[in-house]
């Protein structure tokens, strides 16, 4: 009986790919391949068809596609659902959402392109200048180089606007250090603590922009139309206390929340970690602030 095994000298490749082979080596790992994907590395067999103009379309269009709709299901998961993702990091499901760092860094990017026409971290030269500390470092730095103090300003507020974009993430691994600390014992790893920190700091870049428009802007215009018989709540609603107040309630709500979905942590030990945490954040925003001067100044 004839055998209805195909030949070796038979390529195993769907009709569809013609022009395709299943011999030779995958260009990129080198495995022997048996089919128009390899097994190694997932490599796809070029075949005249990827170099079409039509193909290149294609694909450019269903990566800006996945992309947009993963990036939107994460933002919503992210704001509705706290914690969820990272459920879906560590127990199945990741693949549908953006990686936890990603939306971090594209939020941070739109936060601080937005942040100049708000006043939030607001920093500056002159800001700085307030400080005797800071302004004895800048005066020493003067007298050492000979340069105009206009002139160093200048330079050092171009610099400013740069690190201040690249700073903020040094303090998610505190912040995971510090719920380390607080669920130590627990059996979760710092990874864990990681990507949740990730996601609580996109949430506050969000936050922050959120209640810099609503509370600072249109709430003031609306109280404002009413006349000068609303200039004391004008003046409450333009105290720091209050902005840092409906930060760190809306702040601590959102991590109670995750830890209770993410961590299945108890009422009240989510509650205690909750304000520990977003007080420990409160507090490295006021640590960025310094470690933003001391970064720019050695580096300008």
């Amino acid at each position: 009986m004839a055998s209805t095994l195909p030949s070796q000298e038979t390529p195993l490749v769907p009709a569809k790919e013609q022009g395709a082979s299943s011999f030779g080596e995958c260009g990129n790992c080198r495995a022997v391949l048996t089919g128009p994907y390899c097994s190694q590395c997932g490599e796809k067999k070029l075949t005249p068809k990827d170099y079409s103009i039509p193909h290149f379309a294609e694909e450019a269009l269903g990566v800006f596609t996945h992309l947009d709709s993963k990036f939107l299901r994460t933002l919503r998961l992210l704001f509705t659902k706290p914690g969820a993702l990272s459920n879906a990091y560590f127990h199945g499901g990741r693949s549908r959402y953006t990686k936890p760092l990603t939306v971090f860094v594209i939020i941070n990017i739109v936060f601080f392109i937005a942040q100049p026409h708000t006043r939030l971290f607001n920093y500056a030269s002159a800001h700085y200048m307030k400080n005797p500390a800071h302004a004895a470092a800048i005066r020493d730095q003067l007298t050492k180089s000979g340069e105009s103090q206009q002139s160093y300003m200048t330079r050092f507020d171009a610099n400013l606007r740069n690190q201040k974009k690249s700073l903020l993430i040094v303090s998610v691994p505190v912040l995971a250090l510090a719920m380390a600390i607080l669920f130590v014992g627990s059996g979760r790893t710092y990874a864990e603590h990681l990507v949740f920190s990730v996601q609580v700091y996109a949430f506050l870049l969000s936050y922050l922009a959120a209640v810099a428009v609503v509370m600072l802007v249109l709430l003031g215009i609306v109280v404002r139309a009413f006349g000068p018989a609303t200039e004391p709540i004008v003046h409450v609603l333009d105290r720091e206390y209050t902005i840092d107040a409906i930060l760190l309630i809306g702040l601590a709500s959102y991590i109670y929340l995750g830890l209770r979905r993410a961590y299945q942590a108890s009422r009240t030990r989510a509650a205690l970690s909750a304000v520990v945490l977003a007080v420990t954040a409160g507090m490295l925003i006021g640590v960025y602030h310094n470690l933003l001067f001391y970064a720019t100044f050695w580096t300008t």
